[in-house]
């Protein structure tokens, strides 16, 4: 413990590592002897981070300020509505995915046990389809990307969170994301729907 110091032990807000998802790394899981990974992460109006399960990993969520909506266990699940102050568990093998109907950023901090989650966000700096290539292929996590859909357009939801989504012109760009629009319907039904929610955006704007 001597060999210790504040600098090991204290993260102060906004000295976080960088990664090329919207998720800031606090703490890997290297550093706490494997067990768990600490990271924080943020939900901007009217975006909808995609339904998924992890094979490996528990994870739990501290909701920093405003409000979150969440669906856990698919269509036939439970939703429910965590504001500021609120912990959210979410065990391995459950379906879920959360929601942002405010008006105002929502951040919260995550915490994962195992490594995998650690993995897929580190994967996002070789591109969106490798990050989500590798999630299915290698850590134990799966996409439910209908569904997703299915939620979005239920409440207009116009984004996506958590894979800090590129232009137009980098994803046509990726080798992998265009092999996955290109094999896989409910990829490509997904980003023909946010490109034309954009748009809508857009033209809201200029009416």
């Amino acid at each position: 413990m001597s060999e210790l110091n504040a600098n090991d032990l204290v993260v102060k807000s906004g000295h976080g590592e960088k990664t090329a998802s919207d998720m800031q790394m606090i703490c890997r899981n290297a550093k706490l002897s494997g067990h768990f990974s600490i990271m924080e992460g943020e939900v901007r109006p009217k975006e909808l981070l995609v339904f998924h399960t992890h094979a490996n990993e528990d994870q739990h969520m501290y909701i920093i300020n405003g409000e979150l909506h969440f669906e856990v266990g698919g269509a036939n699940g439970i939703r429910f509505t965590a504001g500021a102050g609120s912990h959210v568990l979410k065990p391995r093998g459950s379906s879920h995915g959360f929601w942002n109907m405010g008006t105002e950023t929502v951040r919260y901090i995550e915490t994962s046990t195992e490594g995998g989650f650690e993995q897929f966000v580190d994967g996002r700096s070789g591109g969106l389809g490798s990050m989500l290539g590798a999630a299915t292929s290698e850590l134990g996590m799966t996409f439910e990307r209908g569904r997703a859909l299915e939620v979005m357009k239920e409440f207009g939801i116009t984004g996506l969170a958590g894979v800090n989504l590129p232009a137009p012109h980098e994803l046509v760009s990726d080798p992998a994301f265009l092999e996955m629009l290109r094999t896989n319907a409910e990829t490509r039904e997904l980003f023909l729907y946010l490109g034309g929610a954009k748009l809508k955006e857009a033209f809201k704007k200029l009416l």
